[in-house]
C-alpha cells in the first residue's frame, strides 16, 4: 500500500504502522533518485524521521562594477544561500578572479522551478553592495545572475585645526578602519 506524505516548508505528517517501507521522492527541481534513506524502518516509539535529497544545478553570481557580463570583475565579494526570511544556510561563497561566486547543487526544473534565495554579505572593501535577500529560479541546469557592485563614491575629507576655526591643516594623513 502506497502512502503519500505531502511536504510543506520541509515537513509533513502521516499515520504509519510499524514496518519497512521503500521511499521514493517527487520533489520539483531535485534529483529524486538521491533521496536518503531510500528505505525506512518505522518502529514503535519513534515518531520523527528525516530525509535528505540533492539537486544538481549550478548558480553563478557574476559580480562586476557595472552589473554586466563584460564589466570589471569584483574579486572577493561574498554570498550565502538563505531562505525567504534571510536565515543563512551553508558556507559563504567568495567571488573568484572572474567575479564569479558559484553555488553548486541548487535545484532546477524546466517548469515550476523553486526559488533560490541568496544575499551578499560583503564586497571587496572598494565597492558598494546590497545585503537584501534576492531570489532567482533555474529553468536550466546552469544559470548566471549579473550583479552590480559599484565603486565606492568619491568622498571629500576635511581636516581643520580644533583651536582655530576654519584653519585648514596643510599636510597629514587620516586612516579610516571599519
Amino acid at each position: 500500500m502506497n502512502k503519500t506524505v505531502n511536504i510543506t516548508d520541509g515537513s509533513g505528517s502521516i499515520d504509519l504502522v510499524n514496518g519497512n517501507y521503500n521511499v521514493s521522492a517527487n520533489v520539483n527541481g531535485y534529483e529524486n533518485s538521491s533521496i536518503e534513506p531510500s528505505t525506512l524502518n518505522v518502529v514503535e516509539g519513534t515518531n520523527e524521521y528525516s530525509f535528505t535529497i540533492s539537486a544538481t544545478g549550478t548558480l553563478t553570481l557574476h559580480v562586476t562594477e557595472d552589473g554586466t557580463s563584460s564589466g570589471t570583475p569584483v574579486v572577493g565579494a561574498t554570498f550565502i544561500r538563505t531562505d525567504s526570511q534571510g536565515n543563512e544556510y551553508g558556507s559563504v561563497i567568495t567571488t573568484n578572479d572572474e567575479g564569479n561566486a558559484i553555488f553548486n547543487n541548487v535545484p532546477f526544473a524546466e517548469t515550476d522551478a523553486p526559488l533560490i534565495y541568496y544575499k551578499q554579505t560583503a564586497s571587496d572593501g572598494n565597492h558598494e553592495f546590497s545585503n537584501v535577500v534576492s531570489s532567482t529560479s533555474l529553468t536550466t541546469s546552469t544559470f548566471t545572475v549579473e550583479i552590480e557592485n559599484a565603486r565606492g563614491a568619491l568622498r571629500n575629507i576635511n581636516l581643520d585645526d580644533a583651536n582655530y576655526s576654519g584653519l585648514k591643516i596643510s599636510t597629514g594623513t587620516l586612516t579610516l578602519n571599519n
